[in-house]
């Protein structure tokens, strides 16, 4: 009866960490198939990519949206107004470049720039905002966005 106490508790400590080293395990499981899905999307995004521009090709239009040049956009960020420039030339978006942002946190800014990578990469703004600095994220995705439509328009 002494150790009666003892053992309870400590068959409660033993049934709570094998919960979870088994919670541990299913979470690595599923980020795995996550990041295997995500892969998997972004190359069979890039192969349509491709099939579209040599069917536009083949008949003679462009497959990108894009009028190729170098445009501006601008919107507001976390500190007040983001200006980028997008590049576009062979109607994909080649370079996006910051040219002011002077009122924005340097320190959540240069988390926010991770963005214009993922732009680049998917070849359009719809993009995740990054945590921790999403109005900077906001105002960088909607200033690409802006220099998208007038790339659009011409």
């Amino acid at each position: 009866m002494k150790y009666m106490n003892f053992i309870t508790r400590a068959l409660c400590l033993v049934i709570l960490l094998v919960t979870l080293s088994q919670y541990q395990v299913r979470a690595a499981r599923k980020a795995q198939e996550e990041a295997e899905n995500a892969a998997t999307i972004a190359e069979v995004e890039a192969y349509n990519r491709e099939v579209e521009k040599k069917i536009a090709e083949a008949e003679g239009k462009s497959a990108s949206p894009y009028a190729d040049g170098t445009y501006e956009g601008s919107a507001d960020g976390f500190g007040g107004p983001i200006r980028v420039e997008v590049t576009i030339e062979g109607g994909d978006l080649t370079a996006v470049n910051v040219l002011e942002a002077s009122s924005e946190d340097p320190a959540y800014f240069s988390q926010a720039e991770a963005v214009l990578g993922e732009i680049l990469s998917t070849q359009g703004v719809a993009v995740e905002t990054v945590s921790g600095a999403t109005f900077s994220s906001r105002g960088l995705i909607d200033a690409a966005t802006d220099a998208l439509r007038k790339a659009a328009a011409q």
